[in-house]
């Protein structure tokens, strides 16, 4: 099978995303809550925030059902759980208690004024777990953090095999994915934000529409015909993204002051962030289908950056909001030197042995499709 580089390049450019996207978050403490923030607010801040929110992790979410499709033409069941438990569980296992207690120790110090030593903080960490069941710990608690991520792949993956070994039994339904109409297709944002109105949410998202989101990935946009028609509308897809992003989320939701658009219960919210899934999946397809060394570099380096990124970021953000600098420039420092710093600790993780299989780095010729 034909490997899909524009999904490869799609995935880590998102990744890439997350270090502005999660920077942002520090400067817009008037809207979000966050491990460290500044005093002052900024509104170009915000714009990023709500201009990327929608869509950010629906298309990861979407990558990884269609990812798994791939997968499973490669693997068996029994070995894609193999490699789910051994790329995504013991990964998660780790960070919790390698990642999380960093992040807290510093959400600890910033909002607290905490002057203990960090095996105080991590101490308190586990034994909050008790009355602080969260995902986002931005005082200091116990919570998984960014790591909710993984962990939710990981039982959709677990479902989604059960899922798809049940159809596997049942009678034959005649159905080709590749003869549903874009307008069809763009219209699934109505299931998405009806299931959007129940369960645990996450970042403007119910955990049942993210699994949706996988689900749409593995059986509609996994397929060829569709992605070709994805490609074939880019243009008019992105347009319409950018008229929603505008209309929607800047002058709706942000200049009007109409905050529940934020809250993913609004049909405009999914909307918009699910034509920005299919316009960047017709982009990406269009423009993107293409390696090189880099890459395949950034490629490999995509998952255990993720898992790495954010308590480096909280740590030099914790530093630089003590510097009497411009917000602008405290902010490049930020993103930059956490860029630098998150890729530093990459590069000198991949050379151990004993712990490249606690942040899911595995060697390139290993990656899964």
């Amino acid at each position: 099978m034909v490997r899909l580089h524009y999904i490869d390049n799609l995935r880590w450019m998102t990744i890439l995303l997350l270090f502005p996207f999660h920077a942002a978050a520090i400067f817009c403490a008037e809207w979000y809550g966050y491990y460290v923030s500044s005093g002052d607010s900024s509104t170009a801040a915000h714009l990023l925030l709500v201009t990327t929110e929608p869509w950010i992790m629906p298309l990861l979410f979407c990558i990884a059902g269609l990812s798994t499709r791939y997968a499973l033409h490669k693997r068996s069941p029994h070995a894609y759980l193999k490699e789910r438990v051994r790329k995504l569980l013991i990964p998660f296992l780790a960070g919790l208690v390698l990642i999380c207690p960093v992040i807290a120790y510093y959400a600890l110090k910033f909002h607290t004024g905490y002057t203990g030593s960090f095996a105080g903080a991590f101490v308190h960490f586990f034994t909050s777990v008790q009355y602080s069941p969260g995902i986002n710990g931005i005082m200091g608690n116990f919570s998984v953090d960014h790591l909710w991520f993984i962990a939710f792949l990981f039982i959709f993956s677990v479902a989604a095999i059960g899922l798809i070994l049940l159809g596997r039994q049942l009678p034959h339904v005649r159905f080709s994915p590749g003869n549903v109409p874009l307008p069809v297709i763009c219209l699934l944002f109505i299931p998405l934000w009806l299931l959007n109105l129940v369960g645990y949410h996450v970042t403007r998202y119910s955990i049942l529409t993210y699994f949706a989101m996988f689900l749409i990935g593995y059986y509609l946009l996994a397929c060829d015909p569709v992605q070709a028609k994805l490609e074939k509308y880019w243009a008019v897809l992105l347009a319409a993204w950018v008229v929603l992003a505008i209309g929607v989320t800047w002058t709706y939701g942000l200049f009007m002051g109409h905050g529940e658009v934020f809250w993913g219960y609004s049909p405009l919210f999914v909307l918009t962030g699910w034509i920005a899934v299919l316009a960047f999946m017709g982009t990406g397809r269009h423009l993107l289908d293409h390696s090189n060394a880099f890459a395949t570099y950034m490629n490999s380096a995509s998952y255990p950056v993720y898992i790495i990124h954010q308590p480096v970021m909280v740590a030099i953000a914790y530093y630089v909001l003590m510097l009497a600098i411009p917000q602008a420039l405290q902010y490049a420092v930020i993103v930059i030197g956490s860029i630098l710093l998150t890729f530093a600790c990459y590069e000198i993780l991949r050379r151990i042995p004993g712990v490249r299989a606690l942040f899911g780095i595995i060697e390139p010729e290993k990656n899964a499709a």
